[in-house]
């Protein structure tokens, strides 16, 4: 790969810590640093090797982030790890926007 690589932006996905919080991914680059460092040792089989295998090609071409994501959403549910898609499981309660007619 080459210096100064784009993040390669990706629609967010909110991740469980150990700390019981969520942080926000919003790159393939936070994708490949989440499954590099912060992924559990023996949850590193062959869905976390597909992940890893689609951040690297997505930083190489600087396209595809969508497939980074869903190969790390595939490797994160066969891992049994906490994710968030939707925005509105992030708000608090009573602070959503209401619609307007």
């Amino acid at each position: 790969m080459q210096d100064g690589l784009s993040l390669v932006p990706i629609h967010w996905i909110a991740i469980a810590t150990e700390s019981g919080e969520f942080a926000i991914l919003n790159s393939v680059a936070d994708l490949g640093t989440t499954l590099l460092t912060k992924w559990p040792d023996d949850q590193r089989g062959d869905l976390w090797r597909g992940a890893v295998s689609a951040c690297l090609r997505a930083l190489d071409t600087q396209v595809n982030g969508n497939e980074a994501r869903e190969a790390f959403i595939i490797a994160a549910r066969g891992a049994d790890i906490s994710l968030v898609l939707d925005p509105a499981m992030l708000e608090p309660r009573g602070l959503r926007p209401k619609k307007t007619h």
